[in-house]
Formats: C-alpha cells, sequence, structure tokens
C-alpha cells in the first residue's frame, strides 16, 4: 500500500485546487522557506485524522482554511483527499470488508463550522475513517508524519509517550479503542441498571397503591346508582306543584297589560305636542344668534381700523427723525474718506523703492550662481573617477576571495573521496557473503508459506458467514434507534411546549391586568376569600369550546369568592393599587327564577349548554347561573328558528360561536378577545400533559427494546470478534511470512544490485579525483595574477581621493555666499508684499464709506415720500370707522325684537312639560306592577327548568323519566334526607380513580417486564468484565512479542549509522507492561553518556531515525512524510540516512521535506512548491527514469 495522490483546495496557501501524485519509492519535495511546503505535511496529517489545531499549527480550525492575500478573497471551505493505492483484500470500511485496490478518503471543513467525511465518494463518519486507517498501519500519532523540527521528540518525549511506538508497531492501537469502548458501554450499563432499579422501585409502590384504589371505586359505584334513583322521584313532585302556580301568575298578568296600553296612547299625544313648540323655540335662537354674530364682527372692525391709524401716525414720526439723522452722518464720512486718500499715496511711494532694492540683489545672486556651477561639475567628475577605481578593487577582491573558496572546497572533496573508495571496497565483500546465505533461507520460507495459504481460506468461509448475520442485526438494532430518537424529538418538543404553555397559565397570561393582580400576586399570598378565575373550573369537550366562550365572553376572567362582602376586599385591592378591574361572582350567588326551555324536540338542536360542561360541586350553581338559559345549535339557521319560537325565552348559540341571546342581539364574526382562547389553551395543556406522558412510556418501552436487541448483538458480535482473532492471527503470519518472503528476495535483489553499484562507484571516484587535481593547479596560478593587480588599482585610488576633498571645499564657501543672499532677497520680497496688502486695506475703506454715504442719501428720500402715504391711508380708515358704527345700532335693535318672541314661546313648553310628567308617573307605577307579575312567572319557570337540567345533569335523565318516576305518596323530606345521607358517604370517599382496575393491570405488566431487564442489564456488565480482561491478556503478550523484536532493531540500525555504540530500550515497570513507559539508552562509539539529553542535536536526530527504521523493520508503515528530518545532519550522516531509506522503501513510500541538494539527488521524483503569487502556494513537478 502506498499513498499515491494528495488532493489540495482552500487548504492554508493552497488556494487554488493542486494535484500532487506519488509513486511507490521515494519522493522530495523542495521551496524557499516560507513556500507552503509544511502546509502538504499539515494537509496529509489533517485528511488522517488530526484533530487539534495546535499540531496542524494553527489557533483554531478555521485557520486552516485559506484566508485570503493581497489580491485575493478569502475563501469559504477547505478540501483535501489522499488516495491509497494496493490497498489490502478485507481491511473493513465503515464495517464492510475492502473490494477495491484503490481508496480515496476526503475530509472537508466549512467556514461556517460543518464538517464532511468521504469515503471513495460515499458520506461517512471521522471514527470510519481513522478505524480504516489504523487497520492499515497509518495514524497522525505515530510514525506516519514526522514534523519539522520534531524528530528529536521521537527520542526526548516521556518514556509514557514512547509506548505508542510499539503499540503501533504491534497492532494494538485497535484493541485500546475496543477496550475503551467496552468500558464507555460498562459505565453506561452501570447507568442504565441504576435508572432501571428507580424505575422498579417506583412502579411496585403505585402496583400497591392502584390495588386499593381499584376496591374504593367499586363502592362509589353502588352509592351513585342509589341516589339517582330517589332524586328523579324528588324532582317529579316538585316540578307538579311549580306547573299549577304559574297558571295562576299568567292571567293577572293579562289584566295589568291592557291597563297599560291605554296610558301610553295619551302620553305619545302630549309628546307630539311638545315637539312642535321646540322646534320653534330652536328656529328663534338661530336667528337671534345669526344677529349677534354680525354685532361681534362689526364690533371687531372698527376696533382694527382704530389700531390701524394709531400705528400709521407713529410710523410717520419715525420718518421724521431718521431724516434729521441722515444729514450729519453723511458729513462725518465725507472727511474720513479724504483722510484715507493721504495715506493711500505714502504707501505707493514705498513699494516703489523695495522693488528696486529687490532687483539689484537678485543679479548679483546669479553671477556668484554661474561661479558655483563650474565647480560643482569638478567635484562630480572627480568622485566618478574614485568610484570607477573602488569598483575595480572591489571586484578583483572578490575574485580572490571566491577562488581560494573554491581551492579549499577541492581539497575537502579529495579527502572525502579517499575515505569513500576505502569503505567502498569493505562493503562489497560484506555483500558477498550475504548473497549466499539468503539463497538458501528464502528455499526454506517458501514451503512454509504455500501450507498456510489453505488453512486460511477455509476460515474465512467461516468468517463470512457469520459476519453477514452480524450485519442483519446491527440493520434492526439501527432501525430501533432510528424509531427511538423520533419518539424522544416528539417527547422533548412537545414537553418544552407544555413547560411553556404552564408558565404562561400560571403567571395568568392573556387575562385582564386586575385579574393578574390579584391571582398572581408576588408573595404568593392570596386576599382571603379568593377561589378560582371561572375559565379553570369548567372543562366542556373541544367541539363546544367556541360556543361556550362565545356566551361567557369575559366572563370567563371572574374570579369566584367565597362570599359579596370577599368581592368587595377584592375590588379595594384593585382600586388601591391601581391595577385594573376584575369581574367577582360569589360561590353561592342570589338565586334568580328562569323560564323552562321549550327545545319541542326541534331538529338541529345539540342540547342545554349546562350538559356539556364537567365541574366541581362546589362550583355548581356558579355555572347554573351563567348558562342556564343557554342552548347550543348546529348552524345560524337552526338558532334563528329556535329564536322566534314564542315559547323560547333562552340564549341560542351554535357550535361556530354565532349567538342570539334571549333580547334577540346577534353575536357572529371572527374577532377573538383574550378570554376567547382561555378554554382551549386549558384543552391544549390538559391534551400535551397526557401525551408526554404517553410519549414517555412509549420511549421507556423502546428503550428497553434496544438494550435488549443490544445484547443479542454483542453475543454475535463477540463471536465474530472471536472468529476475525483467528483469521487475523492466521492472516497476520500468512502476510508475515508472505513479507518475510517478499523482504529476503528484495534484499538479495538489492545486494547483487549494490555490488555492481559498488563497482561503478569507485571508478568514478578515481576519474574524480585526477580531475580534482587538475582544476586545483590552475586555480593557484589565477590567483597570484588577481593579487598584483588588485595591489596596483588600490595606490591609483589614495590619489583620486586627495584631489577630490580639496574640490569639495572650493564648492561648500560658493554655496554659503549664495545662501545669505537668498535670505536678503527674501525678507525684501515680505516687505514689498505687506506694502501692497497695506494699500488694498485702505482703498477698500473708501469704497465702504462711499456706498453708505450713498445708501442714507436714499433712505432720506424715501422716507419724504412715505411720510405722505400715511397721511392719505388715515384720512380713509376714520371715514370707514364712521359707516360700520351706524350698521352696528341697526342691528342691535332687530335683535331685542327677537328675545321678545323667544320668551313667550318657553312659558307654553314649561306648561306642557308638567302634564306630560304626571302622566309619566302613573306609566312607571304600571309598569313595575308587571315587572313584579314577570319576575314571578320567570322565577316559576326557572325553578322548573333548573329542576329538569338538574336532573338531565346529575343523571342523564329526560322529561319522559322524571313524568315516570312521579309519586305523589312519598314523603319529600324523608328523601331528600336519605339523600344527603348516600352523598355524605360519597363525599367521604374522597375522590376516587374510577379507571384504576386497568391501570392496575398494566402497571403490573410493566413492573413485572422492567424486573427481567435489570437482571439482563447485570449480566451484561459481568460479559463486558470478562471482555475487558480478555483484550488485556491479548495486548500485553502482543506488546511483549513486538518489543522484544523492535529492541533487537533497535540495536542494529544504532550500530551502523553510528558506525558502532549500543543502544537499548527496556520497560520502566516491567511488572506492568500495559501501561509501563519505555526508556532509551543510547552510547555512540567512544562516549558514555548517562542520559539523552546530553546528546548533541545530530545525534539525536540520528538515535531517532535508528528507533524509527527499527519500528518499521516490525511493521512497516504504507507511507511515511519526513518534514526536513535530514536538516540536522552533516553530509557523512546525510548518506547513511539515505542508504537506510533505499532499504526501507521496499515496504515504507518516502515523501521528504528537505533543503539538501544530496537528498533531492537521491530522490524519484521532485516536487517544488513556489509563491509566485504573493500568500498563495503552487506545485511544480519534475519525474526522473
Amino acid at each position: 500500500m502506498y499513498l499515491k495522490n494528495l488532493e489540495l483546495e482552500g487548504f492554508k496557501s493552497f488556494a487554488d485546487s493542486t494535484n500532487l501524485e506519488f509513486k511507490n519509492g521515494f519522493t522530495a519535495i523542495v521551496g524557499p522557506n516560507g513556500c507552503g511546503k509544511s502546509n502538504v505535511s499539515d494537509a496529509i496529517r489533517w485528511a488522517i485524522g488530526e484533530q487539534r489545531s495546535k499540531t496542524l499549527r494553527s489557533t483554531r480550525i478555521t485557520d486552516l482554511i485559506f484566508n485570503g492575500s493581497g489580491s485575493r478573497k478569502p475563501v469559504n471551505r477547505a478540501e483535501i483527499s489522499i488516495t491509497l493505492a494496493n490497498v489490502a483484500a478485507g481491511i473493513r470500511i465503515a464495517g464492510v470488508p475492502n473490494m477495491a485496490e484503490e481508496v480515496k478518503v476526503t475530509r472537508c471543513y466549512h467556514r461556517s463550522g460543518e464538517s464532511e467525511f468521504y469515503i471513495n465518494q460515499i458520506p461517512c463518519r471521522l471514527k470510519d475513517i481513522t478505524d480504516f486507517l489504523l487497520d492499515a498501519g497509518i495514524s497522525p500519532k505515530v510514525l506516519t508524519i514526522i514534523e519539522q523540527g520534531h524528530i528529536q521528540d521521537i527520542i526526548t518525549s516521556k518514556p509514557e509517550e514512547r509506548r505508542i511506538l510499539i503499540e503501533e508497531a504491534a497492532g494494538i492501537l485497535k484493541f485500546k479503542s475496543r477496550k475503551n469502548d467496552a468500558v464507555r458501554k460498562l459505565d453506561s450499563s452501570r447507568q442504565n441498571l441504576e435508572r432501571v432499579a428507580d424505575i422498579v422501585q417506583e412502579l411496585h409502590r403505585q402496583v400497591e397503591s392502584l390495588k386499593r384504589q381499584a376496591a374504593k371505586a367499586e363502592r362509589y359505584k353502588n352509592f351513585k346508582t342509589e341516589i339517582k334513583e330517589l332524586s328523579l322521584k324528588l324532582f317529579s313532585v316538585k316540578i307538579r306543584r311549580l306547573i299549577a302556580q304559574l297558571q295562576t301568575v299568567e292571567k293577572e298578568l293579562e289584566e295589568q297589560t291592557q291597563k297599560k296600553t291605554e296610558w301610553s296612547a295619551r302620553h305619545a299625544t302630549f309628546e307630539n305636542q311638545i315637539a312642535q313648540l321646540n322646534i320653534e323655540i330652536e328656529e328663534s335662537l338661530n336667528r337671534l344668534n345669526e344677529l349677534r354674530e354680525d354685532i361681534h364682527k362689526l364690533t371687531a372692525q372698527i376696533s382694527n381700523s382704530e389700531q390701524t391709524i394709531a400705528f400709521k401716525k407713529e410710523q410717520q414720526t419715525e420718518a421724521k427723525e431718521d431724516i434729521a439723522s441722515a444729514a450729519g452722518e453723511i458729513s462725518r464720512m465725507n472727511e474720513e474718506v479724504e483722510s484715507l486718500s493721504h495715506q493711500t499715496v505714502e504707501q505707493r511711494q514705498k513699494l516703489s523703492e523695495t522693488s528696486q532694492e529687490i532687483n539689484d540683489q537678485e543679479i548679483a545672486l546669479k553671477q556668484i550662481q554661474e561661479q558655483n556651477e563650474q565647480n560643482r561639475d569638478a567635484v562630480q567628475k572627480n568622485q566618478d573617477q574614485v568610484q570607477s577605481s573602488e569598483r575595480k578593487v572591489f571586484e578583483l577582491f572578490q575574485q580572490s576571495a571566491g577562488s581560494k573558496n573554491k581551492l579549499i572546497e577541492f581539497e575537502t572533496k579529495s579527502q572525502g573521496i579517499e575515505v569513500r573508495k576505502q569503505n567502498l571496497a569493505k562493503e562489497k565483500e560484506e555483500t558477498q557473503n550475504q548473497i549466499h546465505s539468503n539463497q538458501s533461507i528464502f528455499q526454506e520460507r517458501e514451503s512454509g508459506h504455500k501450507t498456510r495459504i489453505d488453512e486460511l481460506r477455509q476460515l474465512k468461509e467461516q468468517q463470512e458467514s457469520l459476519k453477514q448475520k452480524v450485519l442483519d442485526g446491527s440493520n434492526e438494532a439501527q432501525a430501533q434507534v432510528d424509531a427511538h430518537s423520533e419518539r424522544k424529538e416528539g417527547y422533548f418538543n412537545k414537553s418544552s411546549l407544555l413547560g411553556s404553555l404552564e408558565k404562561l397559565r400560571s403567571q395568568f397570561e392573556g387575562f385582564n391586568e386586575g385579574i393578574k393582580s390579584l391571582m398572581s400576586q408576588q408573595n404568593g399570598e392570596r386576599i382571603p376569600g379568593i377561589r378560582e378565575v371561572l375559565v379553570d373550573v369548567l372543562q366542556t369537550p373541544a367541539e363546544y369550546e367556541t360556543a361556550i366562550e362565545t356566551v361567557l365572553g369575559d366572563k370567563l376572567q371572574s374570579v369566584i369568592v367565597n362570599s359579596y362582602s370577599d368581592s368587595m376586599e377584592a375590588i379595594g385591592y384593585l382600586k388601591n393599587n391601581e391595577s385594573g378591574r376584575g369581574q367577582f361572582v360569589p360561590l353561592n350567588p342570589k338565586s334568580t327564577p328562569s323560564l323552562p326551555l321549550h327545545l319541542n324536540g326541534t331538529e338541529g338542536v345539540v342540547g342545554k349548554a349546562l350538559n356539556f360542561i364537567e365541574c366541581s360541586e362546589d362550583y355548581r350553581p356558579v355555572i347554573e347561573l351563567l348558562l342556564r338559559n343557554v342552548v347550543l345549535v348546529q348552524d345560524m339557521d337552526v338558532a334563528m328558528h329556535l329564536h322566534q319560537t314564542p315559547e323560547f325565552q333562552g340564549t341560542v348559540v351554535t357550535l361556530n360561536g354565532e349567538m342570539i341571546d334571549a333580547n334577540g342581539f346577534v353575536t357572529g364574526g371572527s374577532a377573538k378577545s383574550e378570554s376567547s382562547r382561555l378554554l382551549a389553551r386549558n384543552r391544549e395543556i390538559e391534551n400535551l400533559s397526557e401525551s408526554v406522558k404517553k410519549l414517555k412510556a412509549e420511549l421507556e418501552e423502546s428503550q428497553l427494546a434496544i438494550e435488549s436487541g443490544k445484547r443479542a448483538q454483542i453475543e454475535l458480535e463477540t463471536g465474530l470478534k472471536q472468529m476475525n482473532e483467528v483469521v487475523h492471527q492466521k492472516e497476520l503470519a500468512n502476510n508475515n511470512s508472505l513479507r518475510d518472503l517478499e523482504q529476503l528476495r528484495q534484499e538479495m535483489q538489492r545486494q547483487e544490485s549494490r555490488a555492481f553499484t559498488l563497482d561503478t562507484e569507485t571508478m568514478s571516484l578515481s576519474q574524480e579525483l585526477q580531475e580534482l587535481g587538475n582544476e586545483k593547479s590552475s586555480l593557484k596560478a589565477l590567483l597570484l595574477e588577481m593579487e598584483q593587480k588588485s595591489q596596483a588599482e588600490e595606490e591609483s585610488l589614495v590619489q583620486q581621493r586627495t584631489e577630490l576633498e580639496q574640490s569639495r571645499k572650493v564648492l561648500e564657501e560658493k554655496s554659503g555666499e549664495i545662501s545669505g543672499l537668498k535670505v536678503l532677497i527674501t525678507s525684501l520680497i515680505g516687505r514689498r508684499e505687506n506694502t501692497r496688502t497695506e494699500i488694498k486695506r485702505l482703498e477698500l475703506q473708501q469704497q465702504n464709506l462711499q456706498q453708505q454715504i450713498e445708501k442714507r442719501e436714499s433712505d432720506r428720500v424715501s422716507n419724504q415720500s412715505r411720510i405722505v402715504e400715511i397721511d392719505n391711508d388715515v384720512s380713509v380708515l376714520e371715514e370707514n370707522v364712521l359707516k360700520q358704527s351706524k350698521e352696528k345700532d341697526i342691528l342691535s335693535e332687530n335683535a331685542v325684537q327677537e328675545e321678545e318672541s323667544l320668551r313667550e314661546n318657553e312659558e307654553a313648553q314649561k306648561q306642557m312639560d308638567q302634564n306630560i310628567r304626571e302622566l309619566s308617573r302613573k306609566l312607571q307605577e304600571i309598569t313595575e306592577t308587571l315587572s313584579h307579575i314577570e319576575i314571578k312567572r320567570s322565577e316559576t319557570r326557572l325553578q322548573s327548568a333548573h329542576i329538569e337540567e338538574r336532573a338531565y345533569e346529575d343523571f342523564n335523565a329526560t322529561r319522559e323519566e322524571l313524568s315516570a318516576a312521579y309519586d305523589e305518596s312519598i314523603d319529600e323530606h324523608e328523601i331528600e334526607g336519605t339523600v344527603k345521607d348516600l352523598k355524605e358517604k360519597l363525599a367521604r370517599l374522597g375522590e376516587v380513580n374510577l379507571a384504576a382496575l386497568s391501570e392496575f393491570e398494566k402497571t403490573n405488566e410493566r413492573y413485572t417486564f422492567l424486573k427481567e431487564q435489570q437482571d439482563d442489564l447485570a449480566e451484561s456488565i459481568e460479559l463486558l468484565h470478562s471482555t475487558i480482561e480478555k483484550i488485556n491478556c491479548t495486548t500485553q503478550q502482543r506488546f511483549l512479542d513486538t518489543f522484544e523484536q523492535v529492541n533487537e532493531n533497535f540495536k542494529e540500525v544504532f550500530a551502523r549509522l553510528f558506525q558502532g555504540g549500543k543502544a537499548e530500550l527496556s520497560l520502566i515497570d516491567e511488572a506492568n507492561p500495559l501501561d509501563s513507559g519505555i526508556e532509551i539508552t543510547a552510547n555512540p562509539i567512544g562516549k558514555s553518556l548517562q542520559t539523552l539529553s546530553l546528546l548533541s542535536g545530530g545525534e539525536k536526530s540520528m538515535t531517532a531515525i535508528a528507533l524509527m527504521f527499527a519500528v518499521f523493520k516490525v511493521r512497516p508503515s504504507p507511507f511515511c512524510l519526513l518534514d526536513e528530518v535530514d536538516a540536522p545532519l552533516d553530509e557523512a550522516n546525510v548518506v547513511r540516512f539515505q542508504e537506510m531509506l533505499k532499504e526501507m522503501a521496499v515496504n515504507t513510500q518516502f515523501i521528504i521535506i528537505t533543503h539538501n541538494q544530496k537528498t533531492m539527488t537521491f530522490a524519484n521524483a521532485l516536487y517544488g512548491i513556489t509563491m509566485e503569487e504573493k500568500g498563495v502556494s503552487k506545485a511544480v513537478s519534475v519525474h526522473f527514469n
């Protein structure tokens, strides 16, 4: 397996889509510092599962997304894809065995925070990717990627942290992961066991309680039956007595009604006469008001004219005063203009003198500047000669230094070649001996490998059968979990909604401010005598809610109190605290008679409203008072028909909320008040509460089913794990055997190739040594010639510098004279500008004075014209005032006559009013008499209807049943006493749960089921304990075996890289290998060190490389990325490092980020990372054949 392809887009500095193709072998990535080479390392590390931002050289995960540059905007996502080739068949990907040779892993992150993961373009989880890569031997925590400057961390890390290298080589990281999963499941099972135990204890208590309630419910039913029989007999006797009383009352009502009709006709005649007088009086008042308004207007006009005359005279006086003052001001301003003219002439003379002096000084300055320019040209010529000589001397010096460096380099190379030739001769002899030994070992191992392949084929057939069973069980368990999640989401949504509604209800949201203040006082104490809000004490089916809410309206917010005095106390509280208003109803309201509701079997009638109301017996009188005359019907047509029936005297309401009350007022439409949703809200809370309880029970049942399925799945998975372990052991042994054969074959080929390479390299070194000798001779002759030329040029340079210094002194003296003249000219120019400014100021002041003189002359002329106009206006206004005064006197006389006519009509009206009041008093008396009679008739009807309604509400009895129950021989007092005793017995029973029998059966069944689940959980905990113990035994043995192999390899590789010396790995706590740290001892040849910290930087790096190669020999990683690990190594160690890489490259693909030229020449392919555009990395590839 090897890394075939890396695709980057929007990752760090790789803004554009970049594709890096890798081949099995050795690839080098090069480029200048800061170009983005290490971002390739970060990309691979992130793609294989790294989660820590610090490890990826960033402070937060969004730093991985390209954040823009000077010429580019930021992007919104980063995506990395790696393609692995030659993937072994059978590696599990998301629980399914892999059958493809190539696997593409993709990881994507959006700036908004979402992550996406894909394997072969199929969405998956991050855990699926890390599990697959762990099985393939790839992990960001081990030797797959070694970061820049961190090669030494392999040996300088803590002993406990070094364990991961051995664990990865032993292939037990996945076992540790499964052990951690088992520990989490163990904790979860313990929590589930505790939860189930609590539920079982609670259910046991409920079963005992329900058993007692069932017996109580049976006694309750017997009492109810006996009460019904006796109450119906009593009701029928009372109804017969009330019917006889009603006939007498109706006869008296008819007589009084006829008398009232006669008196009403006389009353209407008087009212018509009064209406005629009122019309005449109204007309007189209108005429009088018009006259008064005209008089008021004339008075206002006269007043305005008089005020205008006074104002005009004041304006005339002001104009005369202004003419007198203007003459004096004009004389003063003419004198000021003459003085300013003299000052202007003096300033012009000063300006002429200053300009002449400036011209003389500028001529002198020009002559001196011409002389200075000639001196400057001479200085520049000398300076150019000096610079030319300095460049020649510097060039000769550089050439000489370069030649010396080359000569030293040739000497160093010659010595290195001699040492290399000696090493090659020794290595060739060792290679020939190894080739003969490996040929005999290869033949023995090949025969044993064929036998193991046949055994593995049989085991895999058994494994596939068991896998199918596990897959089917997993799918079924997932379906149960998905259904459970949906129920759980529904439960949480409804539970949240229920909590919100209950909170609103507890705070009395939607109620009037007064009710809210009374019922939700902050200290939690209500006013004594307050019981409940009306809406909370009654219930009705959902289809009747709209009708009941329409009938009751705002009365739903009425507060039920014990008595009228409690109502007054509550009203006083609202007034004192200014908390709004409220309605109150006493618990036992005043009983008023009501007429019976004659429905007469009308089609479309649903029934009486009281029949659909449920409430406590304590509040029954209040509900009867409000709804005893209300009938529910299907639609408005039925309502209109019933209301127009003469015998019907009640209120009709449809199921849609349209209502006709007893007085004929019709209510309808779609608007809803705050009260109109109170009943619905109470019902919604109750329904939600029942739904939440039901969902909670379903959740518990589905949770138990899931747990049962999980236990069955665990048993299948345990069997599959055991089978997988056996197959894995066989595969591991087979793969190790195959790998050993392949390694041995490749080792033989490598040794033969190495022997040929050694001969070729020896001949090349001899030729290179001869060429270096010839180059050294020619370089020494060239160096002597350049030193002679350099000495002659330096002598000429000293003479030229002396001449340049003299020319500069002359130039500085002339520059001083020029600066003095420039300062003098500048001061003269400033004086000239000041004089010009003063002249302009004087001229401007003269202009301003001249304008003021002209303005005052104009004002004097205009004031004279104005005086004449005012005289004319005053004459016209005085004539108008005289005319308006005459009109006002005429109107006043007309108003007096109209007032006399109005007074006569008002006296006639008073006499008529006295007559009609007497007649009205008589009508009031007879109306009160009729009202008393009607109330008496209504009381009788209400009492009869009330008894019928009570019978229907309490016992669902019709009129026919009441008539059938009539028995005139019964004793009413005796029957009432018996019924009272039975009700007291019923009350003593308290609240009765009629559903206790069915609830007892269900609860007992659930209790038995959960008890069995409790036992199953205890068994699963024991099974998990045994699984963890088994994993510990397996991982310990694997760890110890791999540790010994790595230790032996480490000793061998260390001695090879250091050309001697000793190194060793040891366990700190051998008694506890599962948790023990690993200590490293390293002693290079000729040194005796106590701690690793005493090693040099290069020695630490080489020791870490030795340990890395020792691990790769036991379990090669499919690929390894090394970020500048060769930076601290000298030239000789780089060569040895490259040789080891060649050997390891047989089983491991190496990608190295480097600046070392020798490492670059060693690579099969080169990738150059550049930053042509600032802040954006780009890749360029070079492949070698």
